[in-house]
C-alpha cells in the first residue's frame, strides 16, 4: 500500500495496485530532488489557506508560474499500455461507466463518494483508473499526481449539469499543457425536448470559460449507454489514435474541438 503525498501532508487517495506502487516507489527515488521542490511549494501554498488552482493564479502568481515550472520538468510515470484517467465529482457516475466500459461490475457504486484508492480496471486493450472524487484540487499539486496524468494516454472528465463542476481541474489541466475530454454524463436524465438546449449552455460555457485543452465532448448515459450514439464512439477513442476516431454517424452532433 502507499500514498499520494502533497506538500507537509498524505492525501486520503491511497494505491494498492502492485504495478502502480512499485512505479511510484521508482519514480520516487529518482526524482527526489524534484519532490523536495514541489513539497515546499505545497507548504507554502497550504500556509496561504488555497485550494484550487484558480485560487493560486489570484493571490499568488509567482507560486502559480513556480508550479507551472515544476510541472513542466516532472517525467511521465510509465503506465504502461493505453491508459485512461476518470475524474469527476461525488455522484457523477464515475465507477457506473467504467463498469460499463470493462463490462463487469467490479468498481464499488452508490449514493456518496464509493472511490477511496486510485483503482485500475483492464478493459479489451485498454486500462481505465477510477479517480477519488475531491471537492478542491490542492492535493493535485503534488509531484505524484502530476506525473501520473502525465502518464494517462487521455484524461476523461465527468459532469452532469454545467462545466462549473469541474472548472478547477480543467484550469490546473491546462496550465500543465494536458488535453482532455468531458464526458456529460446522465444526459438521459436531460427531458428530450431540452437536449439541444442543454447542449448549447454546454458548449456557451466552454466558450466563455475560453477552455483550450478540450479534445472532445460526449453526451452519454453510463447506465442507458444504448441510448446515444456518442457512447460507441467514446469506447472506439480509448482503443484508437485520436485522429482516427470516426465522426461518420453524426457530424452534427459529435463535437470535436480543435
Amino acid at each position: 500500500m502507499s500514498d499520494f503525498y502533497s506538500g507537509s501532508k498524505t492525501t486520503t487517495v491511497t494505491v494498492t495496485d502492485p504495478n502502480l506502487i512499485r512505479e511510484l516507489q521508482r519514480y520516487r527515488e529518482e526524482n527526489a530532488q524534484l519532490m523536495v521542490k514541489f513539497n515546499e511549494l505545497s507548504e507554502q501554498i497550504e500556509r496561504q489557506r488555497i485550494s484550487s488552482y484558480e485560487d493560486l493564479q489570484r493571490v499568488d502568481q509567482r507560486a502559480a508560474e513556480t508550479l507551472v515550472k515544476l510541472a513542466s520538468t516532472t517525467k511521465a510515470y510509465e503506465l504502461g499500455g493505453r491508459t485512461f484517467g476518470f475524474f469527476g465529482l461525488t455522484s457523477t457516475g464515475k465507477s457506473t461507466m467504467i463498469n460499463k466500459l470493462i463490462g463487469f461490475d467490479l468498481a464499488e457504486t452508490g449514493v456518496g463518494e464509493t472511490t477511496k484508492e486510485i483503482q485500475p480496471y483492464d478493459g479489451q486493450g485498454y486500462r481505465l483508473f477510477d479517480i477519488p472524487g475531491r471537492n478542491d484540487d490542492i492535493s493535485y499539486f503534488s509531484m505524484e499526481y502530476i506525473a501520473f496524468w502525465k502518464g494517462l494516454t487521455g484524461r476523461l472528465v465527468l459532469i452532469t449539469a454545467t462545466i462549473k463542476e469541474m472548472t478547477k481541474v480543467f484550469r490546473l489541466l491546462e496550465a500543465i499543457n494536458l488535453r482532455y475530454d468531458i464526458v456529460v454524463n446522465k444526459f438521459d436524465l436531460v427531458p428530450i425536448e431540452e437536449r439541444q438546449q442543454f447542449k448549447d449552455q454546454i458548449h456557451k460555457e466552454i466558450r466563455e470559460c475560453d477552455l483550450q485543452g478540450v479534445d472532445h465532448v460526449w453526451y452519454v448515459s453510463a447506465i442507458n449507454p444504448k441510448q446515444f450514439p456518442h457512447w460507441l464512439v467514446m469506447v472506439d477513442s480509448l482503443t484508437t489514435q485520436p485522429e482516427n476516431v470516426s465522426d461518420d454517424f453524426d457530424p452534427i452532433e459529435y463535437v470535436v474541438y480543435e
